[in-house]
């Protein structure tokens, strides 16, 4: 839930390390690609760290991996109570295809997957310019940095304009 976020601060670290992005409801994120990155295998994958150990997924997993299988006893349970109690299928691309037919609202929605990629394309903008940046959230703009600003957009030719 990202309704109680409202800045956003990204930490550079080189161009191959994982960028330490924290949110300010305290949730630290940390956001990892390319060759080096074993927190999981396949693509478009997460991690989850926590006191007890971490559980990581990505596409074409059939069951998350995780560091203890204590993590996964209930698996199975809760996968079938979330697709019992949202009537949507954990497949994000066959939830889509379903929802085109049904008029129905995606289980990942507008404004959940506006939030993912607006922090991805900040950290985009972070690795590029190669420093550390804070981001407002509710503004989608960088505080006080108008040269990250001005990478948010690309001018466009005439005569298209927004």
């Amino acid at each position: 839930d990202m309704s109680n976020v409202s800045t956003i601060e990204f930490e550079y670290s080189s161009p191959d390390g994982p960028m330490v992005t924290r949110l300010s409801n305290g949730v630290k994120l940390v956001l990892a690609r390319g060759p080096g990155c074993d927190y999981w295998r396949g693509s478009c994958g997460e991690r989850f760290d926590g006191p007890e150990g971490w559980v990581a997924a990505a596409d074409g997993y059939s069951q998350p991996d995780a560091s203890s299988p204590a993590l996964l006893a209930d698996y199975r349970k809760i996968v079938e109570e979330y697709t019992a109690r949202t009537q949507h299928p954990l497949h994000h691309v066959r939830d889509f295809l379903n929802c085109v037919r049904s008029r129905r609202q995606t289980v990942a929605g507008p404004e959940v997957m506006y939030n993912s990629m607006i922090i991805c394309l900040a950290a985009d903008i972070c690795e590029q310019l190669k420093r550390n940046l804070k981001f407002d959230l509710l503004n989608a703009e960088f505080i006080e940095d108008p040269e990250a600003n001005r990478l948010r957009s690309r001018a466009m030719r005439e005569p298209w304009c927004v």
